[in-house]
């Protein structure tokens, strides 16, 4: 099937999470690492059954990475409000204004809540180019469990080879992949994939190539749908 929607990944994806960590006086490599801490309590507790606000575990990674490198514990309050406030990717907007001309339509799906993943695409000035924002708390789990994908696909109404998940999470891309959805991912941070991760359908070195891998794929799927229908 040609990809007819694709749904981005939010926090690390789209949005640079480095942020958080000028309020405690740290490099920006620290919020990154926020970021991960708090997807690992994130996925521990969705296999444990519990469910918690992603902010929270946000937090928790907070605290003790101020503990951890004496950092300023004062200021966690102020690192945690720009975890709403993230810029997006300097590529970013022409990555997604590349797709929708490509005829594409997009959604967000992300471990925030719906009403954080509003407010951070508002703040990074791209909520207007997304039909859909999708979070964690409509299915009370976090990716990579199989529900959130499925929540997914189920609001575009598409088939789930038809929906595109791009993401810069080696997890994510496994997570989706396993679902049944097309898979793209963002090697900005990781660089390689891990051996026992599935090729994704697309690929680039940030989210500009990587649209330019869906749009090149997409067209290339269509022309071949043509000419077998010829």
């Amino acid at each position: 099937m040609t990809p007819t929607w694709v749904l981005f990944d939010l926090n690390g994806t789209l949005l640079d999470p480095g942020v958080m960590a000028d309020p405690l006086g740290a490099p920006a490599r620290l919020g990154t690492q926020v970021l991960d801490d708090a997807v690992w309590q994130a996925m521990a507790g969705t296999l444990a059954g519990t469910y918690r606000p992603l902010t929270d575990y946000l937090r928790a990674a907070l605290e003790r990475r101020a503990e951890l490198d004496a950092l300023d514990g004062g200021a966690i309050d102020a690192a945690l409000a720009q975890s709403v406030r993230m810029p997006p990717f300097p590529e970013a907007p022409l990555a997604i204004d590349a797709l929708l001309a490509a005829g594409l339509r997009l959604g967000v799906l992300t471990n925030s809540a719906v009403e954080v993943g509003e407010a951070a695409l508002v703040a990074g000035g791209l909520r207007d180019r997304f039909e859909l924002v999708l979070g964690s708390d409509e299915v009370q789990a976090y990716k990579p469990d199989p529900r959130v994908y499925a929540h997914g696909v189920q609001r575009t109404g598409a088939a789930a080879d038809e929906v595109v998940l791009v993401a810069a999470h080696w997890w994510d891309v496994m997570g989706a992949a396993r679902a049944g959805l097309r898979t793209a991912w963002v090697g900005r941070r990781e660089r390689a994939l891990l051996a026992t991760v599935p090729e994704p359908d697309y690929r680039g070195v940030d989210l500009l190539q990587t649209a330019a891998s869906i749009t090149a794929g997409r067209a290339a799927s269509r022309r071949g749908t043509e000419s077998r229908n010829t």
